[in-house]
């Protein structure tokens, strides 16, 4: 019996070496605590996040009402260090990106979450043209298309050729871009980005 105790205890150490230490639980790398029962809302892609994973939300906060199954720093934009959680859905896992203790974007690189008009990644530029003032800018060397009918919301695109030709489009500039361009990530930012 002496014997199972011991190696439990080894094993206990062993796995709390493999657990970044952090000084309290709002630090990066911090362990987790996840609680997979936790549902987190409903899982539609909206201007403000998805369920209670939202932007402005307290990492804290996204614990007690969320599955938080990774806090991270990664190399973000630019080569700088960014923080990030990932937060468990039924259908699929999102990154947030966290700015100060709070959730500043949200990325939807899954197929199987998508907005209330059914846009998710693998919407093609066809469909996104029909949207209420569409247009694409350049940004982070990639092209997103945004639109007056998702506030807080772009659409970062795959497939529409040499980045170096793509400028600012507008309705009519979208449809110059290849067919094959298709939406690669949902990003969520929010409509009020003072907070």
């Amino acid at each position: 019996m002496r014997r199972l105790a011991l190696l439990v205890a080894l094993i206990g150490c062993k796995a709390k070496d493999n657990v970044p230490l952090a000084s309290d639980s709002t630090s990066p790398g911090a362990a987790v605590v996840s609680n997979p029962a936790l549902p987190c809302g409903e899982e539609i892609v909206r201007e403000e996040g998805i369920g209670h994973l939202r932007i402005g939300t307290t990492v804290e906060s996204l614990r007690q009402l969320c599955n938080v199954v990774r806090d991270t720093t990664v190399i973000g934009a630019e080569g700088m260090p960014a923080r990030t959680v990932a937060v468990a859905f039924s259908r699929d896992t999102v990154e947030a990106e966290i700015v100060n203790g709070k959730v500043w974007r949200i990325a939807v690189t899954s197929q199987r979450l998508h907005t209330a008009d059914a846009i998710s990644v693998g919407t093609t530029i066809g469909r996104l043209r029909l949207l209420k003032d569409p247009h694409a800018m350049m940004g982070e060397g990639q092209l997103f298309v945004a639109t007056s009918q998702h506030c807080g919301m772009s659409f970062r695109m795959s497939g529409a050729g040499p980045r170096g030709q793509r400028g600012n489009l507008d309705r009519a500039g979208l449809f110059t871009l290849p067919e094959m361009t298709m939406v690669s990530e949902i990003l969520v930012f929010g409509c009020h980005p003072s907070r």
